[in-house]
């Protein structure tokens, strides 16, 4: 079976010049990015720019020991990937053969079943159901059983919703295969699983510092787990697919976790206002721990979508086929720009 292809939204150069507004003014409710400039940026890459005619060190060595250390673990632990995105496609690659069973409870983030099916493997879906779309706990714990690999998204994207502590536990003990929890979301949420890749050896837990630490535009994310686990990872890892630049940005942010954790609560707080005007104009919010909100807006869900497009506003909407075709998800940005989404939204819901 062809692997499905990852579908983009428009540029926001591209959606600005059909909305005939500047770039500024487009706001990307879309793309569960940090809201939050990084002015620091310049200054700590500084020193990486004036070597830029020299590869990366292949091993990333000192973004390994960041990380490890703002996670209590060792350097043979973790193992660097371009995002979480990359660390995904590496876990298809390192783990699922032909023929290979992989398993995640839908709707989730698509890439694991690109990841699954570019390996050759074969993945099966096992529904979560409206309205609330609830974690399916003892479907997917049948599921697992015979299972190479288990996708698990907590908190989930695009819900919002976290999956149990109890529930990760009976997976890993369902399956005699590998568990891979992407925990992008962790630091808006309660549980990171850090402290569960000691205990358990078919474990491997993904982070980013696309979301809470606000570089999405660097492209670096980060695996932990068993050292065996990390090393088959590491097998087939590209060598340089982080710029050095990035390895900079990153090394910075993991050492300034403060600042990443006041972001977090001002996030937090802002997602908390959003709700409240989502449901003032009549719209069911679901519960999220994350640094968005999924929507319930009914059959007219796509064309909400292209009237706020045409104005510079974008949320993310899903395929017409499946199960949130009546649903907008909506990151949170600025108050400012809630107040301009939520007027909008009472002008196109009359």
């Amino acid at each position: 079976m062809k692997a499905p292809t990852y579908q983009w939204q428009p540029t926001t150069a591209e959606i600005a010049a059909a909305a005939g507004i500047s770039p500024d003014q487009v706001e990307r409710f879309d793309h569960n990015t940090s809201p939050f400039p990084t002015e620091w940026a310049p200054t700590a890459a500084g020193p990486s720019l004036s070597s830029l005619n020299e590869y990366p060190g292949a091993d990333y060595r000192t973004l390994r020991i960041a990380a490890a250390e703002l996670n209590g673990l060792e350097p043979e632990q973790i193992v660097p990937g371009a995002g979480a995105d990359e660390l995904i496609l590496l876990c298809g690659r390192a783990f699922i053969d032909r023929g290979d069973n992989a398993v995640a409870a839908t709707p989730t983030y698509p890439l694991y079943e690109i990841s699954t099916l570019q390996a050759g493997g074969v993945f099966q879906s096992v529904p979560a159901t409206s309205p609330d779309f609830a974690y399916p706990s003892d479907q997917m714990i049948r599921a697992a059983r015979d299972a190479d690999l288990v996708w698990v998204c907590t908190p989930s994207n695009p819900i919002g919703n976290v999956v149990t502590a109890d529930t990760v536990e009976a997976l890993i003990a369902a399956t005699d295969g590998l568990v891979v929890v992407d925990a992008a979301y962790a630091e808006f949420s309660t549980g990171d699983w850090t402290e569960r890749v000691e205990t358990h050896h078919n474990l491997i837990v993904l982070r980013t510092l696309s979301k809470a630490f606000g570089l999405a535009g660097a492209r670096v994310g980060y695996a932990m787990g068993h050292p065996d686990l990390i090393a088959d990872l590491d097998g087939v890892r590209p060598p340089g697919s982080i710029s050095s630049v990035s390895v900079a940005l990153a090394c910075a942010a993991l050492g300034a976790s403060t600042s990443m954790e006041k972001t977090v609560a001002t996030t937090v707080a802002a997602r908390n206002d959003l709700a409240s005007g989502l449901q003032s104009v009549g719209l069911r919010v679901l519960t999220s721990e994350t640094n968005f909100l999924l929507c319930e807006v009914g059959p007219n869900a796509h064309d909400i979508a292209q009237q706020l497009m045409g104005v510079g506003l974008v949320a993310r909407k899903f395929p017409a086929d499946g199960p949130l075709r009546d649903y907008l998800r909506f990151t949170v940005r600025t108050p400012e720009a809630h107040k301009r989404l939520i007027a909008e939204l009472e002008r196109c819901l009359g």
